[in-house]
């Protein structure tokens, strides 16, 4: 499997790998951006990049925010990332 971060691989093939992959990409990443969240909702959250000097992607933010995790993928709305959640 090739090493990059997926997103929304909940219920795909060579699911636990791509869950491994995540995870060990966000021990690498996660105190290199600080992210705040601001709420909330049904099946969701948002959240603000409160610091990101290494200018991480906003992949590497949603993995951050998501705690390594991704599975059921996020979007972003203007300058938020919201995580989607189960």
């Amino acid at each position: 499997m090739e090493r990059r971060i997926y997103s929304g691989w909940a219920f795909s093939k060579n699911e636990s790998e791509k869950s491994k992959i995540n995870y060990e990409i966000y021990q690498e990443i996660k105190d290199k951006a600080a992210l705040k969240c601001l709420s909330t909702g049904y099946a969701h959250k948002k959240y603000k990049v409160v610091e990101n000097p290494e200018d991480l992607s906003t992949k590497e933010l949603a993995l951050i925010a998501d705690s390594g995790n991704l599975c059921f993928g996020y979007r972003t709305e203007g300058e938020l990332i919201v995580i989607h959640t189960d």
